[in-house]
């Protein structure tokens, strides 16, 4: 049975994590993406951490399912290619800044000229307006700029705090795809083609709507300290490895007394409302982290699970690659790689029923499908060899 986004090829000329993360959600559903590289280095994405034996665990997991194509875009006989191949498309992407595809020739204009269908979509790092529009920008100045790093808790006496690297990528990848994939529903329901314009600016702001939304209305900035509610947070065990609750409901709370043998903090004038807990919020940890001190964490989770309590295990990558809910909802999947054997590899958290999705092959060397692609479009050997000797693939 083929995937949800069979049949959909996509051009692409995204580099680096935004961008090819972006298709790599659509690859797993089906789409066919072709990346596009430059004929001499590639993505450089493809050297980001690269071990001895050639793997790269940065461009694997932002690269997979996809074939390579190699083209100086800076060459005639290059946007030759490029204008050859888009008749056969339904998407180009890339992740240059807004003006470059135009600049080459390769702008949504130039492309509808010969799809008049095309989808063409952006992912830049500021949008396509504004002062800073034709500024470069990468994941950690999408974090800063969209008041992540200070939302964690940073503050005037604090300094700012940084997520783990490419966070700010991964959710504006997630964002470029939805984005992308409501122009394919557009196009098959309405007959247009149109260019898409997403940024790591702008969703970062989309990630943080709740609390922006609030600091809109009251110009109140809250951030977000460790442990910030007592029933929502994590606590250390007797065998010095960590829970973490997720009461939010108030119905829970006396339940959870009882089953951690507290029924004391359930009557405490302190803690008895949701209001009491968040104001009494020092002392409130201080009793938990005391009671939960007592056990080892197994034990707990046996307790909490038993009283219907939202819990769970604070688990390093170690412990979550061994967690059964990751391994049999297939979260882990392995690869079979050409030259490195079976990889490890994280698939996709989307399920569907009836079109199946996932990954299905490893990253693709650089400029692997080079020929049988230019074949494809009616390039004959000779003209490869040509192109090769060039320097234009």
């Amino acid at each position: 049975m083929p995937g949800p986004l069979d049949g959909i090829r996509i051009l692409d000329f995204t580099r680096y994590q935004q961008g090819p993360f972006a298709t790599v959600l659509l690859s797993d559903l089906g789409a066919d993406v072709l990346k596009i590289e430059e004929p001499k280095n590639g993505d450089l994405g493809r050297s980001l951490g690269r071990q001895s034996d050639g793997f790269c665990a940065y461009f694997e997991a932002h690269n997979r399912n996809k074939r390579s194509l190699t083209v100086d875009l800076r060459t005639d006989e290059g946007r030759e290619i490029i204008l050859k191949l888009v008749p056969e498309f339904d998407v180009v992407t890339d992740n240059f800044r807004p003006d470059v595809m135009r600049r080459l020739g390769l702008g949504h204009d130039d492309l509808k000229a010969v799809n008049p269908k095309i989808i063409t979509a952006n992912a830049s790092g500021f949008g396509s307006e504004g002062p800073r529009v034709a500024e470069p920008s990468f994941d950690c100045i999408g974090q800063a700029m969209g008041g992540m790093m200070i939302a964690q808790g940073g503050g005037p006496e604090e300094p700012p705090i940084q997520l783990v690297a490419g966070f700010a990528d991964q959710v504006g990848a997630m964002i470029f795809a939805l984005g992308i994939c409501s122009a394919v529903v557009a196009r098959e329901r309405q007959g247009i083609g149109q260019h898409i314009d997403c940024s790591l600016l702008g969703t970062q702001l989309a990630m943080q709507s709740f609390p922006i939304t609030g600091f809109l209305r009251n110009r109140e900035q809250r951030s977000s300290p460790q442990r910030l509610s007592p029933t929502f947070t994590y606590y250390p065990c007797s065998d010095g490895l960590y829970l973490v609750l997720g009461i939010l409901d108030p119905k829970w709370w006396a339940g959870f007394c009882t089953a951690i043998n507290r029924d004391d903090l359930a009557m405490d004038e302190r803690f008895n409302t949701p209001k009491a807990r968040n104001v009494n919020n020092k002392e409130l940890v201080s009793e938990l982290d005391a009671t939960f001190l007592q056990k080892k964490r197994s034990d707990w989770l046996s307790i909490l699970n038993q009283a219907d309590i939202p819990c769970g295990p604070v688990n390093d990558y170690e412990a979550m690659s061994r967690e059964p809910q990751v391994l049999e909802n297939k979260y882990i999947t392995s690869l079979e790689h050409p030259s490195l054997g079976d990889l490890d590899v994280v698939g996709t958290p989307i399920h569907l029923s009836e079109t199946p999705a996932g990954p299905h092959t490893c990253a693709p060397e650089l400029g692997q499908h080079t020929e049988e692609i230019l074949l494809d479009i009616g390039y004959s050997w000779e003209d490869i060899e040509s192109l090769k000797n060039t320097g234009v693939i």
